[in-house]
Order: structure tokens, then sequence, then C-alpha cells
């Protein structure tokens, strides 16, 4: 069941791939970034989880003690902003098929329908 739904993820990961890169492909403009997309989308929402990954996520805005700071989003996940939409959901397509490779198969028990065979 986990594989499937993996799978399906994958799939409209694909899917929205697929979609940006013909849109990528059809207009005169650069490649469309992921936090643009975000941006466009809920642009509220991209400075709420900012603030909550700095303050309650990142293990150095998190605990003072480590005397860093904080680094999960300027240098990871705002660089991850900057990539083209496309590459983002690619991988991710990728990361979610391998993943879904790692469960097992369900294998669906092969029935018999000859009636000789009582």
């Amino acid at each position: 069941m986990v594989r499937l739904c993996l799978n399906v993820l994958a799939l409209f990961a694909i899917i929205i791939a697929a979609g940006l890169m013909w849109q990528d492909f059809v207009s005169n403009q650069p490649s469309v970034l992921l936090g643009q997309i975000w941006f466009e989308i809920a642009p509220q929402s991209l400075q709420v989880s900012e603030a909550i990954i700095e303050r309650y996520i990142d293990p150095c805005g998190l605990i003072m003690a480590l005397g860093c700071s904080p680094f999960l989003w300027h240098p990871i996940i705002a660089s991850v902003l900057q990539w083209p939409a496309v590459l983002f959901f690619a991988l991710l397509a990728v990361i979610f098929n391998l993943i879904g490779r790692l469960f097992p198969r369900i294998k669906s028990k092969k029935r018999n329908y000859n009636r000789d065979s009582f």
C-alpha cells in the first residue's frame, strides 16, 4: 500500500514537471523558479514557514546553547527555492519512485478458474 501511494505521488510529480517543462518551452521567459511558484500560490505561507523553520525546527535556532546561527532556511531551503521548478519536481518523482521500490510488492493469489481443477 505504501508502495502504491509513493508511486502515485511520483506520477503526480512527473505530471507537474511535464506541465512546467511545457510551459518553459512555449514561453519566451526563463524557467520558472520553485520559490516563485510558491510565492504566487501562497505568499504568506512562505514567510510563515521561514519563521517556523528558523525558530522551531532548526537545531541552532531551537537550542541557544549550541551557539551557532540557524542553517536550515538560508543556505539549504533558500537555495532549493532558487532551482527551476521542473528540476525540483523531476527529482521529487525520482526520489518517490526509489523509496517506493524499497517496499515489497503485494502479490495476489492466482486463481484457477478451470472447471477440471476441483
